[in-house]
C-alpha cells in the first residue's frame, strides 16, 4: 500500500494535461512527460493535493482517466473543459522550471 505524508501545509496544484502532463500538445495518443509526472508524483506523496485540469471536453474524460491510471499519475480529481486559449495568464503561475526545483511562489512546504 502507498504512503504518503500528512501535510497541514498542503497545496491544491491544478496540473494541465496537453503539453505539460504529456509531449506535445492536443492528440489522439499523447507521450507521457515523465519528469513532470515524477515531479506529481512527489507532490502527491507528500500530501499536496493534485487537481489535473484540461481544456478537452467532458467526452474525453474517459480517455484522459485511463492515461492517466496507464501511466501512473496520481490525483485527487479532474476538471474538464476550461476553456480553449492562445494564452492563459493567471496570477498562480509557476513556470517548469521553479516547480521541477521545487521553488514554488507561496512557499510551498517541502515537508
Amino acid at each position: 500500500m502507498t504512503q504518503y505524508t500528512e501535510n497541514k501545509n498542503r497545496k491544491v496544484f491544478n496540473i494541465d494535461f496537453d503539453g505539460t502532463l504529456t509531449t506535445g500538445e492536443y492528440t489522439e495518443n499523447p507521450g507521457p512527460e515523465q519528469s513532470v509526472i515524477d515531479r506529481v508524483k512527489e507532490l502527491y506523496m507528500k500530501g499536496h493535493i493534485i487537481i489535473i485540469w484540461t481544456a478537452r471536453q467532458w467526452d474525453q474524460a474517459p480517455f484522459m482517466i485511463g492515461w492517466l491510471e496507464s501511466h501512473s499519475v496520481p490525483y485527487h480529481g479532474v476538471k474538464m473543459a476550461k476553456g480553449g486559449s492562445d494564452y492563459y495568464l493567471d496570477d498562480k503561475f509557476i513556470d517548469f522550471n521553479k516547480f521541477y526545483n521545487g521553488d514554488f511562489k507561496g512557499g510551498v512546504s517541502e515537508q
